[in-house]
């Protein structure tokens, strides 16, 4: 970040935070008469512009994963108290725009205003507590023509976008997803990307957590944008290659295969699918390492092919171009932020990606979008929970 963007950010910020206390304060000014009353509410004011300041000349150049856990904990906070502060000031303003059409208009603008401003109050506040680690289990039983007969019925559990530095080292939502993956009894456990924000340390904490989880058929994963270390300045090259060694073998530790750019046999009851795996692809500015021709090399025609790569956007550039049956990815987050109903669903992300969560089909082509387990950025999830997907693959009858 250059001193430039930095100033920017401070200073915008500054303002924002002057403007919504300032508006707030003279909507409120009748009810802050008593000296203490102003006192509090500008000292909660300089509160957040303090931390502001944190922000830009402390936190930011922190070199370690705990930069991005305090990061999060000062944008969390923040949003906690600022968007419901914005919630009362539309409705208020709302109400004085309809104040002589009548005492129930009038009433029914107050009650609105303060009741949407605690409810967004207490679903921020759920969202960077338990909300952060209520798993939502999504099964999803996806039929397949060519599907081999011996992997009827192949739960498959996957993972994604952990982002471990987002965590302290007392969080608790690493060692309830283990247990709950393990109560599921999966086949096969596969993790499709951004295990870290850009540290390998950051897995440290967690590695002997992760050895816990068990499937028969192993675990596998394939890397994501922020596993290369690419968000953060390093010292030298050297250094950064270092960091991407030791997270290729705390992977290894946690007992993750990584598939960069290849693939391994699975074999049951005599038949056998292809488990493949490419390096991050994504539009610009994303990286594109990974490559699909060199991942399905001399691969009999008449594979079946489960292919994993982090961003749903390589699914429409390249890989629909191949005969790959299923696809899972992850990257998106869902925008940590949505609505999913049985006849509704919206979020943010379906802006930036036509495919953001859940599982598409195209053809005789599926692709599943993991919405994740982990947070970057703002510390937890509104709306759309954090997922573990249980794919479970089902052989079509013949006709």
């Amino acid at each position: 970040m250059t001193m430039r963007s930095s100033a920017l950010i401070l200073i915008t910020g500054i303002f924002t935070i002057l403007a919504i206390d300032g508006l707030l304060y003279y909507q409120l000014r009748h009810q802050l008469r008593k000296k203490w009353q102003k006192g509090i509410y500008f000292f909660h004011t300089l509160f957040f512009i303090s931390l502001l300041f944190l922000f830009q000349y402390f936190i930011i150049r922190l070199k370690g994963p705990q930069g991005y856990f305090w990061i999060e904990k000062i944008i969390g906070i923040t949003f906690l108290f600022y968007v419901p502060k914005l919630v009362f000031i539309v409705f208020h303003g709302f109400g004085s725009l309809f104040r002589h059409s009548g005492i129930r208009i009038t009433r029914f603008f107050s009650w609105t205003r303060n009741l949407l401003s605690v409810v967004f109050f207490l679903l921020l506040l759920y969202s960077i507590t338990w909300g952060r680690y209520d798993y939502k289990t999504d099964i999803q039983e996806v039929p397949f023509k060519n599907l081999p007969s011996g992997f009827n019925h192949f739960k498959i559990v996957q993972l994604s976008d952990l982002h471990l530095g987002s965590f302290g080292e007392s969080y608790r939502g690493i060692e309830k997803l283990v247990r709950e993956i393990n109560r599921l009894k999966p086949d096969l456990i596969v993790f499709t990307g951004d295990m870290v924000n850009n540290f390998a340390d950051e897995m440290l904490p967690w590695i002997s957590t992760f050895q816990k989880l068990k499937a028969p058929y192993g675990k596998y994963a394939v890397t994501g944008n922020h596993d290369y270390g690419n968000y953060t300045h390093w010292s030298n090259a050297r250094e950064k290659k270092e960091n991407q060694e030791r997270f290729a073998r705390y992977m290894q530790e946690m007992g993750f295969h990584l598939l960069n750019n290849t693939r391994v046999p699975l074999t049951a009851h005599g038949d056998t699918l292809w488990l493949a795996g490419v390096e991050n692809w994504g539009n610009p500015p994303f990286p594109q390492y990974g490559n699909v021709a060199q991942a399905l090399d001399s691969l009999p025609e008449d594979r079946f092919v489960i292919m994993l790569s982090h961003d749903p956007s390589h699914w429409h550039a390249e890989l629909l171009h191949h005969s790959i049956p299923l696809t899972l990815s992850g990257h998106t987050h869902a925008m940590q932020m949505g609505i999913r109903t049985k006849k509704f669903q919206w979020s943010p992300s379906q802006y930036l990606y036509p495919e953001y969560d859940g599982l598409y089909r195209i053809g005789e082509q599926y692709l599943y979008v993991s919405r994740g387990q982990g947070y970057l950025g703002f510390p937890g999830r509104v709306g759309l929970r954090p997922v573990i997907t249980e794919l479970i693959l089902l052989r079509e009858p013949s006709r």
